[in-house]
Parts: structure tokens; C-alpha cells; sequence
């Protein structure tokens, strides 16, 4: 089927008068009349019908509009994308962690996309295992994780680093407090991270030299949950401050003994990359976020 002869029929679909239609095509009247009477051959049916001076599409041809748009719209699509592919742009496939998508994914996609307004992007979320396995496997083109899974196919640089703070309900003991150490927040039941979690990691590191000591009430694989836990009572947490840990119903503690710090990363398969766009943007992000801790020191 040619793909022509699908776009002159959605023209000829919409203006019902072939002289307009050819106009509009900036072809010949003669040349759109044989093009429509090779496709109405082709299919073995009449695709429009006489309506006064005009024509009106007949039951094959309303029939074949919305698959005659959805053939030329994917046909478009595709020229687009190759189109990109040769200049270097196109659609970046993002997966990330859902801690890292406000503000910090969000924010430098559109930063990118300002400077390069060819290049779209596809976004996902994720554990960081399955953000990991996704562009190893060639599912995502780049990752945002706080766990690395060491694989010789796979560039991680850390973009982001989150202090660990502790957070607690409103009525707690320790909410009147401005800060607070580990050792104070040991006599009272916790809530953390599961281990399908790359969160629990920095967690399990804190609490190491004191690990019989930790009593962990709940595990569970997101932040949101673990805070709504905390707020509801259930216990207190210790975990990196990410923005799903600001909230008005609980109290949250910067933690100053010991002093440790959680990182964010970056990751991609090695370069190059056959969409240029993926090591530009892996770049940018890194780029940006040099900047952000030159700034904040």
C-alpha cells in the first residue's frame, strides 16, 4: 500500500473537493484522481461517492479514515525519529527512582530540553535493581539510582548527595528537640527500608556499630509509606532527607552523631552511544551537578 496515496485520501477526507485537495498537495488534479483510483483498486472498493459538486466519503471510506490516520501517523513518527537519530537528538528513555523525580530528574530534563529542543523524553520508575537491570539491558538509555550494581557495561557518577536526618511524629519525645544523634533515637521502635530497597544500604551502614541495639518495628520499600508509618505512630526513621520526608505532620531531626551522608547516581551502558543525545544529556547531568556542589560549598 502506498504510503502516498494513504496521505491524499486524508487530505481528499477532509476537503471533499478534489481541485482543493490537489491544491493543497501541490499536486495535479489528474495526478491525485489516478492516485485515489489506484488505492480504491487496490482495496477492491469505492472510497467516496458524488455529493452535489462535491464528493462525501462512502461506507468504505469512513471505514478506512482511522486506519488510513493511524498508518500515516506512525509512518510520520518514524521518519521523525530516524530523522533525530542522524542529527543526534531524539527520545531519551529515562527510568528512574521515584525519590529522584522532584525536583531533581524533572528539573534537568527541562534544562536539557532548553538548550536542546529536538530531544523528547520517555519516563519510567523504579527499585534501583530494576533501574540498573533496565539500561543494562537496553530498556532505558539512562538511570537514576541510589544503589550501584557493579557490571563493566555500566558508568555510574554520583550526582546528588542527601544528609541523613531523623524523623519522628509530632508528639513524639524527641520532637522537641532541634537535632538529634543516633544514640538517642535507639530506645524507640523504627521504621526503615526493606531490603528490595537501594535506600536501605546507607541505613544498614549507619546503624551498623550499633546493630543490636536497632529495633526495627516495620520494613517497607518506599518513603512515602515509611513517613506515613512514622506520622501515624507507628515508630520513628532514620533515612537520607529526600523530599517525601518533608511533611507538616511530622517533625524531622538533622542527625549530628555520627555525620553520614547517602548518594544518588547516574548511571548509562558505556559509551558511545548510536543516540548521541544519551551521552550529551549523561554530560549535562553530571555538568549540573558539579556545579550545584561548587555552589554549595
Amino acid at each position: 500500500m502506498n504510503i502516498d496515496h494513504l496521505r491524499y485520501f486524508l487530505v481528499l477526507s477532509q476537503e471533499m473537493h478534489y481541485s482543493r485537495a490537489a491544491q493543497r498537495l501541490n499536486i495535479s488534479q489528474s495526478g491525485l484522481s489516478h492516485a485515489m483510483a489506484a488505492l480504491e483498486q487496490e482495496l477492491g472498493v469505492p472510497l467516496f461517492q458524488k455529493s452535489g459538486r462535491g464528493i462525501a466519503l462512502g461506507r468504505y471510506g469512513a471505514a478506512l479514515l482511522p486506519q488510513a490516520q493511524q498508518i500515516v501517523a506512525l509512518a510520520d513518527s518514524c521518519l521523525r525519529q530516524f530523522q533525530m537519530l542522524k542529527e543526534g537528538v531524539g527520545t531519551l528513555r529515562l527510568r528512574t527512582i521515584p525519590l529522584l523525580i522532584v525536583p531533581t530528574v524533572t528539573r534537568l530534563c527541562r534544562q536539557f530540553q532548553q538548550v536542546n529542543p529536538g530531544c523528547d523524553f520517555e519516563f519510567a520508575t523504579g527499585m534501583s535493581s530494576q533501574v540498573c537491570q533496565a539500561v543494562l539491558q537496553g530498556e532505558a538509555d539512562v538511570g537514576f539510582c541510589s544503589k550501584i550494581f557493579p557490571d563493566p557495561q555500566l558508568d555510574y557518577v554520583s550526582i546528588q548527595r542527601r544528609a541523613m536526618v531523623a524523623a519522628v511524629p509530632l508528639d513524639h519525645p524527641l520532637a522537641g528537640q532541634e537535632t538529634v544523634t543516633l544514640a538517642e533515637t535507639l530506645p524507640y521502635p523504627h521504621v526503615t527500608y526493606s531490603w528490595l530497597s537501594g535506600q536501605r544500604d546507607p541505613v544498614d551502614r549507619l546503624f551498623a556499630p550499633v546493630r543490636d541495639q536497632w529495633r526495627i518495628a516495620y520494613q517497607v520499600e518506599d518513603a512515602n509509606f515509611i513517613m506515613e508509618l512514622v506520622a501515624q505512630g507507628f515508630g520513628i526513621t532514620v533515612l537520607p532527607d529526600t523530599p517525601p520526608v518533608h511533611r507538616p505532620d511530622v517533625k524531622v531531626l538533622p542527625l549530628t552523631d555520627p555525620v553520614q551522608a547517602s548518594d544518588f547516581y547516574i548511571l548509562r551502558r558505556k559509551a558511545p552511544h548510536p543516540l548521541a543525545s544519551v551521552d550529551q544529556f549523561f554530560a549535562f547531568c553530571v555538568a549540573a551537578a558539579e556545579r550545584e556542589r561548587t555552589t554549595q560549598e
